[in-house]
């Protein structure tokens, strides 16, 4: 068995007849812009967005997390909600080096005027989840944001859900400022997993182009320890590193960096965490690969580059699903006409 990645959700009438906010924006030749659900933000004791959910009528706090593959739930969690885990032929995979093949299915699912049933969470191999630090309950992953539209307004505490039936372009209704459009695609490159919803983009570190991942569920950027040196020459001995601690063993280190850029928007100074890549290490389906000797089935499925909320908390972004673009401009610009 594995988990169902298209579950059903439907929008209750309230939240489509506010949708009429957006559609004086523009013109009768052109889809307005529907809003289906607005969701509070409340940031984490670590600096993380978490949003309120509801799992069989019992209300949660949920990391929302853009770079998971699939949504996830934690044991404690899905042990409080009497939901048995069964095996799944999906594996998830963590950037600690941990993995789960469990799931649960929950049967009824609410987020902020979304509904679903019988919804699929793995449970979780992020053993962060549900200390004090992340007071949650599970992560909201991509496999059902991916079915909207999604504007991340970090400075106002605000997530928001739109249909992506709209026309091309006409999304960024909070300035008038010109927006910087970055083209994205969800999945590895070369890979053909359902389960991989990972938001990956090109972006500019230090004048140095580079595939990365959007990802709200991490507090820090990361820049994989193997691009470090062999992009940059930057190493855990190099003037100007910061040691941060180990992962299983291997050096992890901070470096400022002059730029990281999103076509037009750049971010000055970035403080980049270098983090060794042991995506994998305790899967105990990391076999060898065919055609490999010294090379394994999980090498190479970590990001060079990843942006953390470090960055993304400056800047107001909107993720146009059917454009297959982000809208990216700094967070203090001012609001233009709804």
């Amino acid at each position: 068995m594995k988990p169902s990645t298209r579950n059903s959700f439907v929008l209750s009438a309230a939240i489509l007849a506010a949708s009429a906010l957006f559609a004086s924006a523009y013109g009768d030749d052109c889809g307005p812009l529907q809003q289906a659900a607005s969701v509070d933000i409340t940031m984490s004791p670590g600096g993380l967005p978490m949003v309120p959910v509801t799992l069989n009528g019992s209300p949660r706090q949920f990391l929302f997390g853009t770079a998971g593959g699939i949504s996830t739930i934690t044991q404690a969690a899905a042990d409080s909600l009497n939901l048995h885990a069964v095996s799944s032929r999906v594996r998830l995979l963590s950037t600690n080096g941990n993995e789960s093949g469990r799931f649960v299915s929950v049967e009824s699912f609410v987020h902020g005027g979304l509904q679903g049933k019988d919804v699929s969470f793995m449970i979780s191999p992020n053993p962060n989840l549900g200390s004090p630090n992340l007071p949650v309950d599970g992560e909201l992953a991509g496999d059902i944001m991916e079915r909207y539209d999604t504007e991340l307004d970090f400075a106002g505490g605000k997530l928001g859900y739109f249909l992506p039936d709209h026309c091309d372009g006409h999304v960024v209704h909070w300035t008038t400022a010109p927006a910087s459009v970055v083209p994205f695609r969800r999945g590895r490159p070369g890979s053909r997993n359902i389960m991989d919803s990972h938001i990956r983009f090109h972006v500019t570190l230090d004048g140095k182009d580079l595939l990365a991942v959007l990802n709200t569920a991490a507090p820090r950027s990361q820049l994989s320890a193997k691009a470090a040196d062999a992009m940059f020459n930057v190493t855990g001995d190099t003037p100007g590193t910061v040691p941060l601690g180990n992962m299983s063993g291997r050096k992890v280190f901070g470096y400022v960096f002059k730029t990281v850029s999103f076509g037009d928007v750049t971010v000055t100074n970035p403080h980049i965490v270098v983090i060794p890549d042991i995506i994998g290490l305790n899967d105990p389906e990391n076999s060898n690969r065919t055609d490999s000797l010294v090379k394994r089935v999980d090498d190479d499925l970590g990001p060079d580059l990843t942006i953390g909320m470090d960055v993304l908390k400056k800047l107001h972004i909107y993720i146009a699903t059917k454009e297959d673009k982000l809208y990216i401009t700094a967070a203090d610009k001012p609001a233009g006409p709804q």
